[in-house]
């Protein structure tokens, strides 16, 4: 396992192209102003090891409708990965959990499963066709850039899995709280997505809509 982390890793950094392949590294600056190519470099007499290590505490309870946690380890989090065109975020699905459908326009994405089994499925643009699989510890599945993609905690107790993205600060569209989570027009709701009034109604209620 450690081996194939390591190898996933490399092809993601030799992938990159930026200053820091210049340097050893370049750890954000975060109170500087951010560039196309990230944030200037902090002096190397204020470097920490900190910089490099991102740490989060796992005992908290999901609270919302999907009884899952995300906690990105994007450069705000993490300055070592300055530079480098790559982010990371830890996932927690509670027994029941779910990331729901969602897209990342600008990142290709890797699932590695650390606890649990769950099911990763993702969309293809060009026929609609349906990839699903059950995977469990140790596994990893790649979700090709800009398709939407969901994960499900599929056994008993918490699962949890670590994503690695081709973007430094990755973008997410969830389509749940797209259609439901704003003041989308129920009545336009009704004829685009040929749902009935009720039910976009106690969606509406669920994801805190209007409209």
């Amino acid at each position: 396992m450690i081996h194939v982390l390591f190898s996933l890793f490399a092809t993601f950094l030799l992938s990159t192209t930026s200053y820091v392949s210049a340097i050893d590294f370049c750890i954000a600056d975060l109170k500087g102003a951010e560039t196309p190519t990230g944030y200037p470099c902090k002096p190397p007499t204020k470097v920490t090891v900190d910089d490099f290590v991102f740490s989060k505490s796992t005992n908290t309870t999901p609270n919302n409708s999907f009884k899952s946690i995300i906690s990105p380890a994007f450069v705000d989090q993490l300055p070592a990965l300055n530079g480098l065109g790559i982010s990371i975020a830890n996932a927690e699905l509670d027994e029941g959990g779910v990331v729901p459908l969602h897209s990342h326009a600008d990142a290709t994405e890797v699932i590695i499963v650390g606890q649990g089994n769950v099911i990763v499925g993702f969309i293809s643009s060009t026929d609609n066709k349906v990839y699903v699989k059950k995977l469990s510890v140790g596994n990893i599945m790649v979700i090709p850039r800009g398709l939407l993609h969901f994960i499900i905690n599929d056994g008993k107790g918490k699962a949890t899995g670590t994503f690695v993205f081709t973007s430094v600060r990755p973008s997410s569209q969830i389509i749940d709280l797209a259609l439901f989570g704003n003041n989308f027009d129920s009545a336009l709701l009704q004829k685009t997505t040929f749902l009935d009034p009720a039910e976009i109604k106690r969606l509406k209620g669920i994801f805190k809509g209007s409209g």
